[in-house]
C-alpha cells in the first residue's frame, strides 16, 4: 500500500512539475525583463531609488501575466500550449502598458503611487480575464 501521496508522486509528475515550474519561472524572468525594457523609466533603478509606483506597476504586470500561464499549465493540452498561450498572454500585457501609458504618460517615473496602483490593476484584471478565457468549454 503506497499510501495516497504515493499515489501522485511518479517519475512523470516530477517531470511534469519540473518542467512547468522551470518554463514557468524562466517565462516569468523574461517577461519581466521585456516590461522593464519596453517602459520610458528604467524599474530596477527607480526601485532602488526608493520609488514605489514602478514597483506597484511592474508587480501588477508579473501578476496579470502570471494567471493566464497558470491558467494554461493546468488546463492545456501541451507543452507548446502552454508556450503559446503564454507569449499570447504576454503580448496582451505588453500592448495594456502601451495603452495605459499613452493615456497616462510620465506618471509612474513620477512616482505617482495612485497611477502605479492604476495600472497594477488594470494588468490584474487583464490577466485574470485572460486565465479565464483559457479555460476550456
Amino acid at each position: 500500500n503506497k499510501g495516497v501521496f504515493m499515489s501522485y508522486v511518479s517519475v512523470t509528475a516530477v517531470t511534469c512539475f519540473l518542467l512547468y515550474l522551470f518554463l514557468s519561472c524562466g517565462l516569468l524572468a523574461l517577461f519581466t525583463r521585456i516590461y522593464i525594457w519596453i517602459t520610458p523609466y528604467h524599474e530596477p533603478t527607480d526601485i532602488r531609488a526608493g520609488k514605489k509606483a514602478p514597483a506597484i506597476a511592474l508587480v501588477g504586470a508579473m501578476f496579470g501575466f502570471t494567471m493566464p500561464m497558470l491558467s494554461m499549465s493546468y488546463h492545456g493540452a501541451s507543452v507548446i500550449d502552454f508556450l503559446l498561450w503564454s507569449a499570447i498572454a504576454m503580448g496582451i500585457q505588453l500592448v495594456l502598458f502601451k495603452m495605459l501609458y499613452s493615456i497616462i504618460p510620465a506618471q509612474i517615473e513620477a512616482d505617482n503611487q495612485a497611477v502605479g496602483i492604476l495600472f497594477a490593476g488594470a494588468s490584474v484584471c487583464v490577466g485574470l480575464i485572460t486565465a479565464f478565457s483559457l479555460i476550456p468549454q
